[in-house]
């Protein structure tokens, strides 16, 4: 007779099947704040229409360095209780918080870029930060206008004095997706747009419910975590900052 831990199907049975919740961390812009903003409501929008349930959390005020040794995904579940099971969280917060509190994940935060000079600039702060304080490789999200220049092509002008200064000044090149203002998908065929939602989709963090385990789960069984890159303080990060 088989062992219950190597019984596939008496394991599928003891499991509570409740969908999981996914964080999608979008830095909060400070010299021009309508770009981040706009960015969580396109994202919005387009997850929406999806059939995606959304929240979006703004906060993370009050964080401190102690809190950041519970570990992200202790302090993402006390952070967001109350919130829907199944939701897709924007959880818009500055970028310090954002670095202190994801420095020992994999979890890739999103910035906000458009076509003003500020942006371009606070886009950079925001990739040097999280890069070199936090080690953490965030993704870059072009917000494409309906009047003005698209940064479709990441060879337009903000996006590619973004990569140069990066790859001179980091030696790394975040990823930069483009993101459009309202573009509808026609019949079955995906838009570029919705492709862009998809893959945004995929970099969320998921925070594991603990009822979708066996009941009977061993402690000494599981996968042991996987180690923190580092774990930093708000001083730390500011240092960084304005190095």
């Amino acid at each position: 007779m088989l062992e219950k831990r190597s019984d596939q199907a008496s394991g599928l049975s003891a499991l509570k099947l409740l969908p999981p919740t996914r964080v999608l961390p979008v830095v909060q812009t400070t010299t021009d704040g309508w770009c981040s903003l706009e960015l969580l409501w396109r994202l919005e929008r387009a997850l929406q229409g999806m059939g995606q349930p959304v929240a979006i959390v703004e906060g993370l005020k009050g964080l401190s360095a102690d809190d950041a040794w519970l570990g992200h995904g202790r302090l993402l579940q006390l952070w967001l209780a109350g919130t829907p099971p199944g939701s897709v969280v924007l959880l818009h917060a500055p970028l310090e918080a954002l670095a202190v509190l994801l420095a020992d994940s994999t979890a890739r935060p999103l910035i906000a870029l458009s076509d003003a000079p500020p942006a371009l600039v606070q886009a950079y702060n925001a990739v040097k930060v999280l890069w070199q304080a936090a080690a953490l490789r965030p993704v870059v999200l072009a917000l494409r206008g309906t009047e003005t220049a698209e940064l479709a092509d990441p060879a337009h002008a903000t996006a590619e004095a973004l990569a140069k200064a990066c790859e001179r000044h980091l030696g790394w090149v975040p990823v930069v997706w483009p993101l459009g203002y309202d573009s509808p998908v026609s019949g079955a065929q995906m838009d570029a747009n919705e492709s862009c939602v998809l893959k945004v989709l995929d970099t969320a963090l998921v925070l594991e419910d603990p009822e979708n385990r066996s009941h009977d789960d061993d402690p000494s069984e599981r996968c042991p975590p996987l180690a923190a890159d580092q774990i930093i303080g708000v001083s730390d990060v500011h240092r960084q900052r304005h190095a």
